[in-house]
């Protein structure tokens, strides 16, 4: 093989790794994201409330959100992220206006 060819070889060996690492990371961070929260739900005792459930990546922050809707607050999407290793509860109405205050299955 000659000497100018194998340089492009490596090139595109890496490139194709990291093409192949980016759905892999995004497949995990998505898994961990529901496992933590999920089992945050069953420690809390929230998890048999729930009607509606729901993974969702948001673009803007470049994290999966777990959306939950409750049978006993249906106007309320409730949202549940991962900050540095703590849940970050975010409230929504049936109008996608936050809801601030006192909420009944806020995770901490």
């Amino acid at each position: 093989m000659k000497k100018e060819v194998r340089p492009l070889i490596y090139t595109l060996i890496v490139l194709v790794i990291l093409i192949a690492a980016y759905p892999t990371y995004l497949f995990v961070s998505k898994t961990m994201t529901e496992i933590k929260i999920e089992r945050m739900l069953v420690e809390s005792e929230y998890d048999q409330d729930i009607s509606k459930k729901e993974t969702v990546f948001e673009s803007k922050t470049g994290r999966y959100v777990l959306e939950i809707k409750y049978t006993n607050e249906p106007d309320y999407i409730y949202n549940y992220e991962i900050v540095e290793d703590h849940v970050l509860t975010t409230v929504y109405d049936q109008h996608h206006v936050e809801v601030t205050g006192s909420v009944q299955h806020e995770l901490k």
